[in-house]
């Protein structure tokens, strides 16, 4: 049986939450909790498959020897994801990221990537990728050893074994933008970012542009996400919008790779682009409606249930 692969960060998140305002120098806010829950773009994507169900999962990261990495196995082996690929290393502790929730969702992140810095091309077993695989990539090209012609020599080797490739954008704290991640283009069958990161990695000004710089490296599906203004697709099958759900959001902590999740599920099981992308906006809604990156996920079942009680079933055949 095929699966999807997600390979690129994974952390342990400490979620803490409200954050109205930022300390002064030297003091101190207060929040009312503070929570320890999986995280990372390429673990969040694959722990959401996981729950939905519906398409087998599993991970490529690197994790530490110590307690994070530890919370990080069980958690998945719980959720049924693969971790037979996941690689180890002694020489720094496991990712993690302090998230702030501000009131109304809206989140900061202080990232150590650590770990996450040690996966490369040598601790990757590339026999695991079958023809007709999926290999999601989120967040790598943040990651000092999966950058620019690094993270493209690894999506060539994927894309020569016959594997569908869909990489993801993240916030570039290092300004390089473009240069770590032009290379990896031309490898793409699925690109997907968000509107900031659309117009910041292509250094066009408007969307318009940044839709035309993507094209040209021919991808068969462009996503823009654009939180509260839905999703734009972009693919010879379908382009258009994607209006998002209605729902109560608290924490838009892992919307993004939740919509990622719903989206290639969608793929893997041979939907039209238009119903991924709708089921993948009903993936990404729930993900708000509580704290963490994956704790709002819920089963396909429930998933489909929320989409029919807003009507956006639209005659597709939804069965499973």
């Amino acid at each position: 049986m095929n699966k999807i692969w997600s390979l690129g960060l994974a952390m342990v998140d400490i979620v803490t939450q409200p954050i109205t305002r930022w300390p002064d120098f030297g003091g101190a806010v207060n929040s009312d909790t503070t929570e320890l829950v999986l995280g990372g773009m390429a673990l969040n994507t694959a722990a959401s498959i996981a729950k939905i169900g519906k398409a087998p999962v599993g991970l490529i990261s690197c994790i530490g020897k110590d307690v994070c990495g530890g919370v990080i196995q069980n958690g998945l082996t719980d959720l049924g994801v693969d971790i037979s690929h996941l690689c180890y290393t002694d020489q720094a502790n496991t990712g993690n990221a302090i998230c702030f929730i501000h009131p109304g969702g809206e989140r900061s992140f202080v990232l150590c990537m650590a770990a996450n810095h040690y996966l490369d091309e040598t601790n990757i077993d590339f026999d695991a990728l079958q023809p007709g695989d999926y290999l999601h990539v989120g967040g790598a090209m943040i990651m000092n050893r999966m950058k620019g012609e690094d993270l493209a020599n690894i999506l060539k080797k994927a894309k020569a074994r016959n594997v569908t490739v869909s990489v993801d954008t993240c916030w570039d704290g290092t300004d390089q933008w473009s240069s770590i991640l032009e290379p990896c283009l031309p490898y793409c069958d699925i690109f997907l970012t968000n509107y900031e990161e659309a117009l910041l990695y292509s250094g066009k000004k408007t969307l318009e542009e940044a839709l035309d710089y993507y094209a040209s490296f021919e991808p068969r599906i462009i996503v823009v996400k654009k939180g509260d203004q839905g999703a734009l697709i972009q693919s010879d099958e379908f382009s258009g919008e994607i209006p998002i759900f209605k729902v109560n959001p608290v924490d838009a902590t892992g919307a993004g790779d939740a919509f990622d999740a719903g989206f290639l599920i969608g793929l893997y099981n041979g939907w039209p682009v238009e119903q991924a992308a709708v089921f993948g906006s009903a993936v990404g809604a729930i993900c708000v409606t509580a704290f963490g990156a994956t704790t709002g996920i819920v089963s396909y079942e429930e998933t489909l249930r929320m989409i029919e009680s807003q009507s956006r079933t639209g005659g597709w055949n939804w069965k499973l």
